[in-house]
């Protein structure tokens, strides 16, 4: 089997690292670029190296093993391998590679009789948690303590974080130590591996509102008897496949996966499709395995044009004529919406792209998912994304979904509006909880006259310049140009640096943005969001205060309508 050159460059890397750190590396692959063909690539090299070595292969599911098994073999004809998975009814953990499910794998017994390895290897390693009692945790501590060397593990995913954790590598208490080879969808898809993903407004009729307060959250993530009863309303139901015939159906696309909350809600999401005249089926956990198989069989040959699903296709299934995917569930887990949209990206004949049709607004939450990354508390408020207005040749609204940081539409090439800082004149009014301090602050200087070390000046507007200090580090620099005065007032944002400086200009960001405005990673995407996007035009006012000889910005004054 030939290689693409990243997976050639992700083999490399991991040996590499294997053969010269302690640590457990992360192989990053997005879904659709041949995770499982790397890793088999690996194993094969590895028994080159040392024939008499064993390697075990980890998966969660059936159909990870079974994936696994297909691909190795693809690889590697004769590989001595075993299965060890109670739900295909297979018990070899005798062989030279064991390809086991975790959960069949996990039982005291079975550890025993596995013997030692050389080598683990985690698919979907992103769900590895850092609980001591967990499944994974139990194997690999077993290995370390019964086996006269400890193996090395390396895992492979497309999602390298986990909901309420963040990223899984990197920090001391991690599992994992590192990526040992990362590379981005834009890449993937500018090489033609993978087939970009398209996204329109949806009908508001159509939308699945978690924010209401009928949905509460479990275990970090909405509670789905709640998510239920949202989603299985008469009138959404009906709205959204209206909204998918016109958008999807009736534009030719004819292979969609519908991403449903419950079984109840898959199967009435079936039933009012085929009321509707569509070719359309379900595959739950719940569906018998002769059947499911028969079932996406049909969809993969175009007999069935809507699949309805819950959970079981998010990961390990590979369906390259998908072309449209409807996601009805509302989620707070990165990893599942990124997992979800990978389900359409893979390549297929004459097929340009793949529709994201969002119900859940999913995208509003997490971004697109070539940028996006874990969220926290600061980022609830952030601005994910910008819906193109501009009117096309046809006469309508594009209607395209953007990424937030994107200066031009990526359907029509429309420019990016301002996004309507300029609210209307009123009084305005200080953000106390927005002081963007650089020394004190006012309410650690009780005793001192105020107007004697402050004064509160008016803005015409703010720029943006990059500049370098005096150290040589590279920073932000923002200048307020003050009405009827010559020189402005600047303020330093060290945008990426570790440390307090760094935390300092985060602080510092959202106390000038406007509310919604993402934190910028780099001192150029900062730049870009106060000169190009305007995120500081909102700005009326600024607080100076006397520090030595210079006078510097320790607050801003903002016109509340504009947050509101």
């Amino acid at each position: 089997m030939k290689l693409r050159y990243y997976q050639q460059e992700a083999i490399d890397e991991t040996l590499k690292w294997l053969d010269t750190q302690q640590t457990h590396p992360l192989i990053v692959l997005p879904t659709g670029s041949g995770k499982t063909v790397v890793f088999t690539t690996i194993i094969k090299q590895l028994f080159d190296r040392d024939p008499n070595c064993r390697v075990l292969i980890l998966a969660h599911r059936q159909e990870l093993v079974s994936q696994a098994k297909d691909k190795l073999l693809s690889v590697w004809p004769c590989a001595p391998y075993g299965i060890l998975a109670a739900g295909l009814k297979e018990f070899d953990a005798s062989s030279p590679v064991v390809i086991a499910s975790r959960d069949t794998l996990a039982t005291p017994k079975r550890l025993e009789d596995a013997g030692e390895f050389d080598y683990i290897i985690v698919d979907e390693a992103h769900h590895v948690g850092l609980e001591k009692a967990s499944r994974y945790q139990k194997i690999f501590n077993n290995f370390n303590t019964t086996q006269h060397y400890a193996p090395k593990i390396f895992g492979v995913t497309a999602t390298p974080y986990r909901m309420g954790q963040g990223f899984i590598y990197g920090l001391e208490d991690e599992f994992f130590g590192g990526v040992s080879y990362q590379i981005g969808i834009p890449q993937l898809i500018k090489d033609g591996y993978l087939c970009r993903l398209s996204a329109f407004k949806v009908d508001d009729k159509a939308v699945i509102d978690a924010s209401t307060a009928r949905v509460k959250f479990k275990g970090g993530d909405y509670r789905e008897s709640d998510l239920e009863k949202l989603a299985m309303e008469d009138q959404t139901m009906l709205a959204i496949i209206a909204d998918w015939i016109d958008k999807a159906y009736s534009k030719g696309r004819l292979s969609t996966v519908f991403f449903c909350v419950t079984v109840a809600h898959a199967n009435k999401m079936c039933m009012l499709l085929q009321n509707a005249g569509i070719e359309a089926a379900v595959v739950t956990a719940n569906t018998p395995g002769d059947e499911r198989a028969e079932i996406l069989e049909k969809f993969e040959n175009g007999v069935i044009n809507a699949l309805c699903n819950v959970a079981v296709l998010t990961e390990g299934w590979d369906a390259p004529r998908t072309d449209c995917i409807a996601l009805l569930r509302p989620t707070k887990s990165l990893g599942l919406y990124v997992q979800i949209c990978g389900r359409g990206m893979r390549t297929w004949g004459d097929k340009k792209d793949c529709l994201l049709l969002d119900y859940g607004e999913n995208m509003n939450r997490h971004g697109c998912i070539d940028r996006a990354r874990p969220e926290t508390k600061e980022d609830d408020e952030e601005r994910k994304i910008w819906i193109c207005d501009a009117v096309t040749s046809a006469g309508h609204p594009c209607l395209a979904v953007n990424d937030w940081i994107d200066k031009k539409c990526i359907e029509c090439g429309a420019d990016k509006p301002k996004m309507g800082y300029a609210p209307p004149r009123g009084e305005p009014e200080i953000a106390k909880d927005r002081v963007a301090a650089e020394g004190s602050v006012l309410s650690d200087e009780a005793g001192l006259n105020i107007k004697d070390v402050e004064k509160i000046k008016d803005v015409e507007f703010a720029r943006a310049a990059i500049k370098t200090s005096k150290n040589g580090n590279d920073y932000l620099n923002v200048e307020f140009k003050l009405v009827d005065e010559f020189w402005p007032q600047s303020m330093p944002f060290m945008i990426g640096m570790n440390g307090p400086a760094g935390i300092l200009a985060k602080k510092k960001w959202k106390a000038c943005a406007a509310k919604g405005t993402p934190v910028p990673w780099t001192i150029q995407q900062g730049e870009e969001l106060i000169n190009d996007h305007g995120c500081f035009d909102h700005i009326e006012k600024i607080t100076v205060r006397k520090e030595g000889r210079y006078w510097n910005v320790v607050s801003v004054y903002y016109w509340l309508q504009c947050y509101r």
